[in-house]
């Protein structure tokens, strides 16, 4: 007796939900920054605006976007 096994294959994919808030080293990968460097950059109060969940560092994706704009308003015309 064959025993039925579901296919695999035909399972439809999990809609994935890009967070709207980045952790530190996600952000810098987001800007192309290393992590280190956007940590300076926060400690300077250089960087992008971030908010804080207790003692954890977020970044929203959209202050990140405006970030990268002034960044380039700044640069050669």
């Amino acid at each position: 007796m064959d025993v039925y096994k579901a296919d695999q294959t035909k399972r439809k994919p999990k809609a994935e939900i890009e967070p709207g808030v980045l952790s530190e080293p996600e952000a810098a990968r987001f800007l192309g920054i290393g992590a280190r460097t956007l940590f300076g950059l926060r400690k300077a109060g250089k960087g992008p605006k971030h908010v804080c969940f207790g003692k954890s560092i977020r970044y929203p994706r959209h202050l990140l976007i405006e970030f990268l704009d002034r960044q380039a308003e700044g640069g050669a015309s």
